[in-house]
């Protein structure tokens, strides 16, 4: 038997970020493109033989669904590459686009490429001309496309992959074969699903076509079902036409829903459904599956799997966090002692558990912060009592149910490191953060990257031309104050926030300078008025004395009457690329001058 296998992402999504006001069905005054590859007859890499046919069904599928479909089977580097270009140059701003591949892929030194029928690959040198990188693909729909859709249907069985795995890494090392390199999308409305979860090898059919393209035919168009609900049935027939073996993989961060059929249920699908009992649970995980979807950051798919631990929707966020986060899907992280450990990191924390189960009549014997087997048996029956899964660890659940203020999370990045939206009602019941909550519901429609450190939220917003009074302005109306930066080890995690996205610096040649810069997020450097010029007065607007300071070569030099803003700067003498220009250094800005950012801080 032949085989696909899923291809394996550490940050690959499902990032349908729109910027509409209603759920997508295709219209937006865009078209609905797709282009379809089907490689079955490899030169070297042996047949395969479901794959054209495959590649043909979800043509037509597609066709129906009003998609306009280009279908290539069984075509060499050179064709492959001449589709993708003609594909490429179709597309619009409005527009939806697809692509589907069955055939060989893999990866090579953090490198993903799909390969053509033509590929010898007799050494990892001719990788780059005889394949195509997957990232190059995603790229060209993200640059173009409202929307870019990838399914991914590619045999792990890969002899030519498997030959390149010794050559290169040695016998032992299967550093060609493990699934895609991680990558990072660009674009803001990227879908990517797998045939198979990792570690998982996707059976080829027996009857023609593959389960998983057979199982995305039957079930991506049902009325009323937007994708993230629709994929929930296609994993359901995967794992029943494969005997558990198989299992498809689903990664989202979709800000609004995505319908391949009508977005409403029709009259004869609502009567033909079986009347049965709605579980309560079951709604909430799913509520919760389509708001993690559109985050699809790991913090909040740890948090979803860590709330929903049984069903189907807790196997498919599992599935999910493997992708992004293997450490945590590995249970090092998401297990109920591990959350517990989070949640009460000293024996105080533990101790004011105990006080509070004792409240309530339990009996938990010595309050001394050890959670014996009479505070387990205590925790228990809590949780029983109150309709929480009984397993005698303390959950963020129960600790709120108690009233038990838990630990902040680690510090580290809570968002994705490109910036974009999240919506409040998509984080509330996952994020546990209230600092992120009210910096989300005070900042609408705005892009951010956040994430704590020794305690404090930092986050960067993304605007287009900010000067430092509108800056101060929403660090006043969030409740937050520009950042205060105190030690070079807060200086590096906050430049690490912001340098992961160019859309965050104002950047541009000064011809009287003769230097090309780079200016960065404002922060609460500030200089009093009865400062000594050019270099004294400075301090943090939260009143915060200056006792460290990261300014660029002969800054703060008051260039302007009135330099008394602090904000992240970088030049380079001449006309530069100031793309690989990492920005930790400060400069003095005066009302006149404006950035892409600032950054705030939450206490």
């Amino acid at each position: 038997m032949k085989c696909r296998a899923k291809l394996r992402f550490s940050m690959l999504s499902f990032l349908l970020l729109l910027f509409a006001a209603s759920p997508v069905f295709g219209d937006n005054g865009g078209k609905r493109l797709a282009l379809i590859v089907g490689m079955s007859n490899y030169a070297i890499a042996g047949s395969l033989p479901n794959a054209t046919r495959d590649a043909e069904a979800f043509s037509g599928f597609l066709q129906s669904k009003g998609f306009e479909a280009d279908l290539v089977l069984n075509a060499d580097r050179k064709s492959f590459a001449e589709a993708l270009s003609r594909f490429a140059r179709k597309i619009g701003p409005q527009d939806i686009a697809l692509f589907y591949f069955a055939g060989h892929g893999m990866q090579l030194h953090g490198e993903n490429f799909l390969i053509g029928t033509d590929a010898r690959l007799e050494s990892e040198f001719d990788v780059p001309a005889e394949t195509v990188a997957l990232s190059e693909i995603i790229n060209a729909l993200e640059k173009r496309a409202r929307i870019s859709l990838v399914f991914l249907d590619a045999c792990r069985n890969n002899p030519l992959a498997n030959k390149l795995n010794v050559d290169v890494d040695g016998a032992t090392r299967g550093g060609a074969t493990r699934g895609l390199a991680p990558i990072e999308t660009q674009g803001a409305g990227t879908l990517v699903a797998f045939a198979a979860a990792p570690g998982q090898v996707a059976a080829d059919g027996t009857d023609g076509h593959s389960p998983f393209t057979r199982a995305l035919i039957a079930n991506l168009s049902g009325p009323g079902l937007e994708v993230g609900t629709a994929f929930k049935r296609v994993v359901r027939d995967v794992r029943k036409d494969t005997g558990g073996k198989q299992s498809p993989q689903i990664l989202s961060s979709l800000s609004l829903e995505f319908y391949f059929g009508p977005e409403t249920p029709t009259a004869a699908s609502t009567q033909t459904a079986p009347s049965t009992a709605v579980d309560p649970a079951e709604l909430e995980a799913e509520a919760d599956f389509k708001k993690a979807l559109r985050v699809g950051t790991p913090r909040i798919w740890r948090f979803f799997v860590a709330k929903h631990r049984t069903g189907e929707y807790a196997e498919l966020g599992r599935q999910a966090l493997a992708q992004i986060d293997p450490a945590t899907a590995r249970g090092q992280n998401s297990t109920p002692q591990t959350i517990e450990s989070r949640l009460l990191p000293s024996k105080e924390a533990r101790r004011s558990v105990q006080l509070a189960l004792a409240a309530t009549g339990l009996e938990i014997g010595t309050a001394d912060g050890v959670f014996g087997e009479q505070t387990r048996t205590a925790i228990r029956q809590y949780q029983s009592r109150n309709q929480q899964p009984s397993n005698g660890f303390i959950s963020e659940r129960t600790a709120k149910a108690l009233g038990i203020a838990v630990s902040q999370d680690i510090d580290g990045v809570y968002s994705a490191t490109k910036a974009r939206e999240y919506k409040i009602d998509d984080l509330r019941g996952l994020e546990t953060d209230g600092r992120v909550l009210r910096a989300v519901e005070c900042l609408p429609r705005y892009d951010t990257v956040y994430g704590a450190f020794q305690g404090h939220l930092y986050v960067v917003v993304r605007y287009l031309y900010v000067p430092a009074s509108v800056a101060q302005y929403w660090a006043k109306s969030c409740g937050a104050h520009l950042a205060t930066i105190t030690s070079d080890a807060e200086n590096e995690f906050v430049a690490s926030l912001f340098n992961s996205d160019e859309n965050f610096f104002n950047t541009g040649y000064d011809p009287n300078g003769g230097v090309s810069y780079k200016m960065g997020p404002w922060i609460g450097l500030v200089q009093a008025s009865q400062g000594r010029e050019p270099r004294g007065g400075w301090g943090w607007d939260d009143g915060e004395p200056l006792t460290y300071s990261k300014w660029f070569a002969n800054m703060p030099n008051e260039h302007k009457k009135g330099d008394d803003v602090g904000m992240y700067y970088a030049h380079r003498e001449g006309r530069a690329d100031l793309k690989s220009l990492r920005v930790t250094t400060w400069d003095d800005m005066g009302p006149q001058d404006a950035t892409g950012s600032f950054l705030l801080e939450f206490e």
